[in-house]
């Protein structure tokens, strides 16, 4: 069973995706079942996109399975344009607005385990098996994923760039910083430009960027001054936030890497 959840979408409750509104491949369906038409096995909502300009996202919502297919990847951004209200949020190239195009980058972050085949892994022992034998009711995973792929690192120019970030973990939270390069004296800053709702009055420099789970945050990053030096994004939020354990900085203390190691391409 799934069903698609358009998450901080203002949509009519039948397209909402709540957990009874599922289907399968099959052609069965939940109780609350909404749909415009089409086969049985499938489903077309209608989203009216009248909101704030914002960065939303959408999953699974499958009542006793969003754990699992959020987990398996059913997950991904949803943008929202304003290019005529502020002139700001075009999503396009040399406008005046702000960065987009190629800098402009969705960056999910999410916690993972993996077993000794490299196949996504997660605990069938529940907390209370007495209860029930495998639920559980948090999961924090031994590794980061961005946009599903392990600690991986992105290449830039000495440039500004929009990185529209996602907290798409089951419970842990994460407490983002930019640290520093070989030979540089600070870490970089976030200057947060959006929350979950839209863009904010005024950019807002950030130190430390704390994300909950399925929080969102609309950021620029000014790569000029570290040309040539390679960034990691780190993480120093405890799990179970605020007062679990220390984020081991061998692990999941580590998000990715910015290297500043492409030529800067044109003004």
């Amino acid at each position: 069973p799934v069903v698609v959840h358009l998450h901080g979408g203002e949509v009519p409750s039948m397209f909402d995706g709540g957990p009874d509104q599922w289907f399968t491949p099959d052609g069965l369906h939940g109780p609350g079942f909404a749909s415009l038409g089409g086969p049985a096995n499938a489903a077309t909502y209608l989203y009216p996109n009248a909101q704030e300009a914002a960065t939303l996202w959408f999953h699974d919502h499958a009542l006793g399975a969003t754990r699992l297919n959020v987990y398996a990847g059913l997950a991904a951004f949803y943008l929202l344009r304003d290019p005529a209200g502020t002139g700001l949020d075009t999503g396009i190239p040399a406008t005046g607005g702000l960065p987009a195009g190629p800098y402009e980058i969705e960056i999910a972050i999410q916690d993972r385990m993996f077993d000794t085949n490299g196949q996504l892994l997660f605990p069938d022992l529940g907390i209370n098996p007495a209860v029930h034998p495998y639920w559980r009711p948090e999961f924090f995973g031994d590794t980061i994923v961005v946009n599903g792929k392990t600690w991986p690192y992105l290449n830039v120019e000495p440039r500004r760039y929009r990185f529209r970030l996602l907290n798409g973990s089951n419970a842990r939270f994460y407490e983002l910083r930019i640290s520093p390069g070989s030979g540089r004296a600070a870490g970089l800053v976030f200057w947060q430009i959006g929350t979950d709702g839209g863009l904010l009055s005024a950019p807002v420099p950030m130190s430390a960027l704390l994300l909950a789970p399925g929080e969102r945050a609309d950021v620029i990053v000014d790569f000029s001054g570290a040309a040539g030096q390679t960034l990691v994004v780190t993480n120093s939020a405890k799990a179970p936030y605020p007062n679990g354990a220390a984020a081991d900085p061998q692990t999941v203390g580590q998000i990715m890497q910015f290297r500043v190691v492409t030529p800067l391409a044109g003004a």
